[in-house]
């Protein structure tokens, strides 16, 4: 009788509000059951938004923002794979009203450690200050968990930019699988397609013509 109730109700919430039904889930991992990419990958299919990591936007869990019909699921810090959760907080309690503005900024502001820095950039988390995954990375570099009382007096957001070769649409699937377990771009198999079509295999989409 339990199980009844908890499966109907279930059902109810993913069919009525499957924006929040797809946060809910994600902030209740790990489960068992199924993996964050399967849960954003059907609530995208049912018509709910997934935003990006960001670190002027995301709080630790998995949020609702605003947006139409349903509401868009903000992803939250704690999809960054190896992010503390003490980090987290920082990032949250030290976050200015017109947001950090540069990596070097949060650094100096919310005092993040190096390594967990790193930790959303992996994660693309700093695309919200126009930061690529690889930007982001190479401006993370140029920071301590120390103090250098030499460089003291330099301005560490006057640093010059460098042209880094852009990723790959495919190494960028990758990356993003690897630091939070799911991706907002192309399905994986996307960059096979046409391989596999040339193999005589048919998609799942084209079954149901046949």
């Amino acid at each position: 009788m339990l199980f009844r109730s908890i499966a109907y109700a279930s059902a109810w919430m993913k069919c009525h509000h499957p924006d929040v039904f797809c946060a809910a889930l994600l902030n209740a991992q790990p489960m068992g059951f199924y993996a964050p990419a399967q849960i954003v990958r059907d609530a995208k299919l049912h018509g709910v938004e997934v935003r990006p990591v960001c670190v002027d936007r995301s709080d630790w869990d998995c949020t609702l923002e605003p947006v139409g019909r349903f509401f868009a699921v903000r992803l939250g810090l704690r999809m960054a794979r190896g992010l503390a959760e003490i980090d987290g907080a920082k990032i949250l309690d030290h976050r200015p009203a017109e947001g950090y503005r540069s990596v070097a900024r949060l650094h100096r502001l919310a005092h993040v450690s190096v390594g967990g820095l790193n930790r959303l950039a992996e994660a693309d988390g700093f695309q919200g200050l126009g930061l690529s995954r690889r930007q982001a990375m190479w401006a993370i570099r140029g920071l301590a968990d120390t103090s250098l009382p030499l460089f003291a007096g330099i301005d560490d957001e006057a640093e010059p930019e460098v042209a880094l070769a852009p990723m790959t649409a495919g190494r960028q699937v990758v990356e993003d699988y690897r630091a939070t377990g799911l991706s907002l771009r192309r399905h994986p198999v996307a960059f096979l397609r046409g391989d596999l079509r040339a193999r005589g295999i048919v998609s799942c989409a084209d079954l149901a013509t046949l």
